[in-house]
């Protein structure tokens, strides 16, 4: 065939690809902003938050920009013997008790009330404070798969014996201080300070469990967290139980079986998940989030990991440390700071200062 007939061929090709493609305006979907309320009240003797936002596009959920932040609500928590306390804004739409006696109850009803700008009125259903569980044990088991993103790590899991009288239901908490390392700042020749330091984590993975068919017995490595081995410094976790009620756990086995969806073209289009927070004058309008009422038992351990050394932390964790000279408290977020020498260095957080000890080996 002659190259011209050959060059028309392709052309007319072209034409005809190009004109089969059709241009498809989709509407996008454009929902009215709905409030959001996150909070609860436990037994812990600290300062209870509420937050409160309007849904909308948010990248992350710890930084939700500040045209969904409701800032000027009236929020009151209340209990059914008419006891209650109001909570003042602090920051990114978190309002927070102030009054150090107002503690959860167990076998209290407790429920919020949030008044809006406008004089809408939202109030949560109550829920009753149920009896705590105690954690029995701890283990710890070594995690040695690294990559270049986070360096080896201990997993760590409970035991605890679980009461037949009443159904239970269960969730945990698991934040830890874990020792951090940067360069450090000179201070002379061949001299470095500021390189260690320890740096909050708050495990936000939900871990729910029912006893609907291990009533009675004993619930046994169940895992409630892991913390990462950066240095040679000791962790320092603090490990919450806590005893929701059946409403409670639905919400959150809702909220965990949208987050483990696996995106197939089968599946049902996620869906706002309706709390316990209604309009006070429209029952049918719900708010999105849940306030709850649980009780807590708290285990606070060191944990001593016996057999980290030279040649672990330089696998895992050396090519982790920041390439700049900088006080480690400066250079990561949610850092205990601490005064140069001979103040005492690296000094564990406080609370864990006679807190249990578990020693690790692997």
């Amino acid at each position: 065939m002659p190259l011209k007939k050959i060059i028309y061929a392709l052309s007319f090709l072209c034409l005809v690809l190009v004109s089969c493609i059709k241009q498809v305006d989709t509407a996008l979907r454009n929902e009215k902003p709905i409030l959001v309320v996150e909070g609860n009240i436990t037994t812990d003797t600290l300062p209870y938050t509420v937050r409160l936002s309007y849904s909308g596009q948010v990248t992350y959920a710890d930084s939700i920009p500040d045209q969904y932040l409701v800032k000027d609500a009236s929020v009151i928590i209340s209990d059914e013997q008419g006891n209650s306390t109001p909570l003042v804004y602090t920051h990114q739409g978190i309002y927070q008790t102030t009054d150090p006696a107002y503690i959860g109850k167990v076998g209290s009803s407790y429920h919020v009330t949030v008044v809006l700008k406008d004089g809408k009125k939202f109030v949560s259903t109550p829920e009753k404070i149920k009896t705590p569980v105690p954690i029995d044990g701890i283990s710890v088991q070594f995690y040695n798969h690294w990559n270049f993103n986070v360096p080896s790590r201990m997993d760590v899991y409970i035991n605890t014996k679980d009461p037949a009288a009443e159904e239970n239901y269960y969730r945990w908490t698991f934040s830890t201080w874990i020792g951090r390392q940067t360069r450090g700042v000179p201070c002379g020749f061949g001299c470095l300070e500021y390189e260690f330091c320890y740096q909050h984590f708050i495990d936000n993975e939900v871990r729910i469990l029912s006893d609907a068919s291990i009533n009675g017995n004993s619930i046994t490595s169940q895992k409630v967290g892991y913390c990462y081995i950066y240095t040679y410094l000791n962790p320092a976790i603090d490990i919450g139980q806590v005893s929701l009620t059946r409403e409670a756990y639905q919400f959150w086995q809702r909220y965990q079986d949208q987050q483990t969806r696996t995106g197939g073209i089968l599946d049902p289009l996620p869906a706002a998940i309706k709390g316990n927070v209604y309009n006070s004058a429209n029952i049918n309008e719900y708010a999105l989030g849940y306030f709850s009422a649980a009780a807590v038992t708290h285990r606070k351990v060191v944990l001593i990991p016996y057999s980290i050394t030279p040649y672990l932390l330089q696998l895992s964790a050396e090519p982790l440390i920041p390439p700049v000279f900088e006080a480690c408290f400066d250079y990561y977020p949610n850092t205990l700071f601490y005064p140069p020498q001979p103040a005492k260095q690296y000094p564990l957080p406080a609370g864990w200062e006679n807190a249990e000890e578990i020693k690790v080996y692997w």
